[in-house]
């Protein structure tokens, strides 16, 4: 029983001393109760202080489960130090093809993390700034309540 009892304390320990992952960037925007219109690009700058870590790039979408698409469309360009803005159209898939939301849902509210980047590395020092422009079906998406952005030390 001892043994059992000590094993128990080591892990919880080691748990508690790695702690959760570190997050080194976290925004996020709200839209108003109209949605996500394509004139409304949402901006999320943020400063690399560090070259050789490895991170992940991570998207939040916040929608009802009443958005009628399992998909939607926006446009990633990123503004590097540089100067050098890349640019790319990406598809958040925010359901399955039974129609099951990916992420989380509480009540008619739904969080869904999409993974940008896995493991990846800043080559740049300095300010960057991501922009987000959405680019769907749809003028605006009435069912898209907010978007959030994280960067998480890997």
């Amino acid at each position: 029983m001892i043994r059992a009892w000590s094993a128990l304390v080591l892990v919880v320990a080691l748990l508690t001393a790695c702690g959760g992952p570190e997050i080194t960037f976290r925004g996020h925007e709200d839209f108003d109760d109209t949605g996500w219109a394509y004139a409304d690009s949402v901006n999320f700058e943020f400063p690399v202080t560090d070259t050789s870590g490895r991170f992940d790039l991570v998207l939040s979408i916040d929608h009802t489960t009443d958005f009628p698409y399992q998909n939607f469309y926006v446009n990633l360009r990123t503004h590097l130090p540089n100067g050098r803005v890349l640019s790319q159209p990406l598809s958040l898939q925010l359901a399955n093809t039974f129609g099951e939301w990916q992420g989380e849902c509480e009540g008619e509210a739904c969080t869904t993390d999409i993974a940008l980047q896995q493991g990846t590395k800043f080559t740049d020092l300095g300010n960057h700034r991501l922009v987000v422009t959405q680019f769907s079906r749809d003028e605006t998406l009435s069912d898209v309540t907010g978007i959030g952005f994280r960067i998480v030390k890997h």
